[in-house]
């Protein structure tokens, strides 16, 4: 855990500028692995999303800003959905925040991006997660590229997948 804090601490002063790049200014920081459920219950590893770059997105349907992102995921998933893991964490707590208001929630809106749930804590935990939304963009092989604390939009959220793939 005392890695993800590190990692955290390093990318936290990034703040909404996806462009800048952890490999490029420091060690690289290789993202934290955790187990997180998918919309059937079934466990899954973060490292299984490994091989394309990622999205991680901490959210929750009572957070305003994590909502009015939602479209912009939506629009670059089904864009970029083949070339980039979308990993979108929920963060249940099973009182403010329940799988019922969630299916609520991604039926009302008709997303259809992946959606997982971190029913623990495990993943806020290791990600050091304290307020929402929060994305990381994650390269392929696993390391930490850069990350946004808060509202991302469209440009943004595109910047930091070109990023998390290489491009500049």
């Amino acid at each position: 855990m005392s890695g993800a804090v590190f990692g955290y601490n390093t990318l936290r002063n990034m703040g909404h500028d996806p462009n800048s790049s952890v490999a490029g200014e420091r060690e690289r920081l290789r993202a934290p692995d955790f187990t997180m459920l998918d919309i059937y219950s079934n466990e899954l590893q973060f490292y299984d999303f490994l091989g394309k770059p990622i999205v991680l997105n901490f959210w929750a349907t009572w957070c305003p800003n994590c909502v009015a992102e939602m479209p912009y995921f939506e629009k670059l998933y089904n864009k970029m959905g083949d070339e980039v893991h979308f990993v979108k964490v929920n963060l249940l707590d099973g009182d403010r925040e329940t799988r019922g208001r969630v299916n609520t929630f991604m039926a009302t809106y008709g997303y259809t991006f992946p959606l997982f749930f971190d029913a623990t804590g495990e993943a806020s935990g290791v990600y050091g997660v304290r307020s929402i939304p929060l994305t990381f963009f994650i390269d392929a092989e696993g390391y930490l590229v850069a990350m946004t604390q808060g509202q991302i939009g469209e440009a943004q959220l595109r910047q930091g997948i070109e990023l998390a793939m290489g491009i500049d």
